[in-house]
Order: C-alpha cells, then structure tokens, then sequence
C-alpha cells in the first residue's frame, strides 16, 4: 500500500519535472562541469555557430574553475545546477540534499548568478528531496534524449543524436567534462543547422 501511494505522488510530482522544452527548437544541456579545458572548447563551438546551451554544473567543479562559469554565464548561455557532490539523491539525507542545494546558492550569490534550474545527478529524486526542490523555488529538468558521451564510442553518440531521430522539443544530455563531446559537437551542430533545427538555451 505504501509503495502504491509513493507511485501515485510521485506520478502526480512529475508533472512538474521539464523532460521537454518547447515546440519548434531542441536544447543542448551540458552536465558535470564546469572543466577548464573542454567547456572552453564547447563554448567556442557554440559561439562560432551562433548557439546558446544550458550547462548543469557541479558544485565542486564550479570552486574550482569559478572564472569558467562566469565565461558560461557571460557568453550569454544558461547555468543551472547538478548538486555539489554529485551523489544520488536516492542515497543520501534529506538533511545532505537540502546542504547540497544549499551550497549551490551560496556558490551563484558569490558569482553573482541566479541558479534556478537543478538536474539532479542521475537523474535520481526521492518524493522528499522533490518536494523540498519545488518548495524552494527549483525547476528540475530532466532530459529526453541520453547522447551516451560519456561511455559509448564516438560513432555510437554520433548515431544517437542523429538529426532524423529529433523529436520536437528535445531536450539533449551531453556532459562538457568529456573530450569526445567537444570532439564530435561541431558536425552534429551543424547537421542540425543544415535541417532547419534551431538549438536553444532553456
């Protein structure tokens, strides 16, 4: 009984979870940086192409490499936030989330950026960390379309994010702290340019 009431909470929590943007564009989303050598390289394929992306950064990462963010942020791209430490929300407290989420606030007030998109690390949530997120003025997005970057070959991403299987709305998960993300971005970018596809920030 208890497990059939999570399902239904959680069924109904869903319907605030982004999974798709809007119709006639697909969304680029970068996860796990900011890495000082491969978002620069990203950032430099999209301004070449005209591109705006929305980039999930990790808490660690943007202590780290904070110039890199505001690079990001300045070029006129989305940040948003993957937790600190990229542990599964499914395997941490409520009281280690609501820190998490925490950490990230104060990070984006020393930037002086404004986080409110949150993907969470695996795409995993429990009702409670869900609940905290909307309460606490969190968008979560997911995403619709899994590039694979970060343990298939190079051929097989290639082949995943193919332009004829777009769907409308897309929202497409690459991580920038990848060097064969960087490697095969121009080519897809520009295949979707060649079909019209237009390829915007959230």
């Amino acid at each position: 009984m208890k497990s059939l009431l999570k399902i239904i909470i959680f069924k109904v929590l869903s319907r605030f979870i982004i999974k798709y943007g809007n119709s006639g564009s697909v969304y680029i989303t970068f996860d796990d940086g900011p890495h000082p050598e491969n978002t620069v390289l990203i950032l430099d394929i999209l301004k070449k192409q005209n591109i705006y992306a929305t980039f999930f950064m990790s808490g660690s990462e943007i202590k780290k490499y904070p110039d890199i963010v505001k690079m990001v942020h300045s070029e006129g791209h989305t940040v948003g936030y993957h937790s600190f430490s990229h542990h599964s929300f499914k395997k941490i407290s409520i009281f280690s989330v609501i820190k998490e989420l925490s950490a990230g606030r104060s990070l984006a007030k020393k930037l002086g950026i404004k986080f409110n998109l949150f993907r969470p690390p695996y795409g995993d949530l429990t009702i409670l960390s869900f609940l905290y997120l909307l309460l606490s003025g969190w968008k979560v997005v997911m995403w619709s379309l899994d590039s694979r970057d970060s343990f298939d070959s190079k051929e097989k991403v290639i082949e995943l994010v193919d332009v004829e299987k777009l769907s409308d709305g897309e929202i497409l998960l690459f991580h920038d702290d990848y060097i064969l993300t960087a490697e095969i971005l121009p080519d897809i970018l520009k295949k979707y340019q060649a079909k019209g596809i237009r390829c915007k920030a959230l």
